[in-house]
């Protein structure tokens, strides 16, 4: 859908100039300083790392949308409350049809990089690789997990 942006004079330009208000720019910025912030995927790789974050009492869990990349060319990394998920994908096809040669090649790297919510256990960390996803589950550590304080009475 086209949208129509109108357009303000300026007083203090010369006369006959007319300029956009900012709000649309501004907006562009924010979304570009957004993506270079949360991570986005290197030119040439067609396929965003899509990542979904849940939190529990106890962890976070992180899952990644990484088909066609095997679990030997994924690089996870914690450090602090900052969890790097990078890697390389590499996908040939070569397929023989009625005599016509077709051929198809597609690399590229990516790397998503998350700011954790709370501070993490880093020994009980887990990583599992299944039918494209990575779950990563980062336990929480204990002095930021909800303990139940039991109530005496006088």
């Amino acid at each position: 859908m086209l949208s129509l942006i109108p357009w303000k004079r300026n007083s203090a330009l010369a006369e006959g100039t007319w300029m956009l208000p900012l709000h649309p720019v501004r907006h562009e910025m924010n979304r570009l300083v957004d993506e270079l912030v949360n991570g986005f995927p290197a030119p040439g790789l067609d396929d965003a790392v899509r990542v979904e974050v849940r939190e529990t009492a106890d962890e976070l869990i992180v899952r990644a949308e990484v088909p066609g990349i095997e679990p030997q060319d994924l690089d996870i990394r914690l450090t602090g409350d900052v969890l790097v998920l990078s890697g390389e994908k590499k996908d040939e096809r070569d397929e023989n049809e009625a005599g016509a040669l077709y051929s198809e090649r597609r690399y590229g790297t990516f790397r998503r990089v998350l700011r954790l919510a709370a501070p993490i256990d880093a020994e009980k960390v887990r990583a599992e690789h299944k039918n494209g996803v990575v779950t990563i589950t980062l336990a929480k550590a204990e002095s930021v997990r909800p303990r139940r304080i039991e109530v005496r009475g006088g």
